[in-house]
């Protein structure tokens, strides 16, 4: 029980990596506030908290709207009394080179998984100072740290999610609140695997699978793990960290050696 009665809010919790933190955390003893624009995934996450007999309620909420993250906080101090936990988890992805990018979707990813990290975090944060402080974990990616074709706003919003989060680290560390974020890899979220299910795709998941040394997808629940640890005292003293979670996939290049040296 890592995180026994801490209060948690989770953006993104109705599916894929942020569900599988949401039930991470309840199951490690934490009261969960799943956050999301998808009314009906949200819900059935905290579905699936309560039948494991731990505390969660729902919050409707657009991560890019001020009105609206502030809204989140409101309600969950209306209901747990304090912020223990701040996971700004929403994301979302498009596929355009640069020169291509529809400068109405370039803003709209800024604004989900940038400004939605900004919000969340400026929200959280005076409740955390309030109680002594807390820890905030922003999900990042490994697009955050090293360039990727075709990911122009992604890339640009994930890096700037990993200095944030150090300026975060920074500005309040002194304070009693730790900032960190995880850099996953592929991960076989329903964005991920939809894509690759697309027709013709099977190239593209062999490309994906082939630069990860791990040799597969990884799962929402590896990467839960790590937001467990990040948010509990196991990390104390962690703080302003990217803790990349790639199967090794950012490790460097792989190269077949037997046919280099001609073995």
């Amino acid at each position: 029980m890592k995180l026994k009665d801490k209060i948690s809010v989770v953006t993104g919790g109705a599916s894929g990596i942020g569900r599988a933190i949401a039930l991470a955390f309840a199951q490690e003893g934490a009261r969960v506030i799943v956050a999301d624009i998808d009314t009906d995934g949200g819900k059935e996450t905290v579905e699936m908290i309560k039948k494991l007999k731990k505390s969660a309620f729902f919050v409707e909420a657009d991560v890019a709207e001020s009105a609206s993250v502030k809204n989140l906080a409101e309600k969950t101090i209306e209901r747990y009394g304090c912020i223990d936990i701040m996971v700004n988890n929403a994301g979302i992805e498009v596929f355009q080179r640069l020169a291509e990018t529809d400068e109405a979707m370039w803003d709209r990813v800024i604004a989900v998984n940038l400004r939605g990290v900004f919000l969340g975090t400026k929200y959280a944060v005076p409740h955390m100072l309030k109680n002594g402080g807390g820890a905030v974990i922003n999900m990042a990616s490994v697009a955050g740290i090293m360039g990727a074709g075709g990911l122009a706003a992604y890339n640009a919003s994930k890096g700037g999610v990993v200095l944030l989060t150090r300026n975060t680290a920074m500005d309040y560390g002194r304070k009693g609140i730790r900032a960190n974020c995880i850099c996953p890899g592929f991960i076989a979220t329903p964005m991920v695997t939809s894509i690759m299910a697309m027709p013709g795709a099977d190239a593209v998941k062999g490309q994906v699978i082939g630069l990860c040394p791990a040799g597969r997808l990884g799962k929402p629940e590896e990467v839960a793990r790590c937001a467990v640890f990040l948010a509990s005292d196991d990390a104390s003293f962690v703080n302003g960290h990217a803790l990349v979670v790639d199967g090794g996939m950012s490790a460097g290049w792989e190269i077949e050696v037997e046919k280099v040296l001609g073995g």
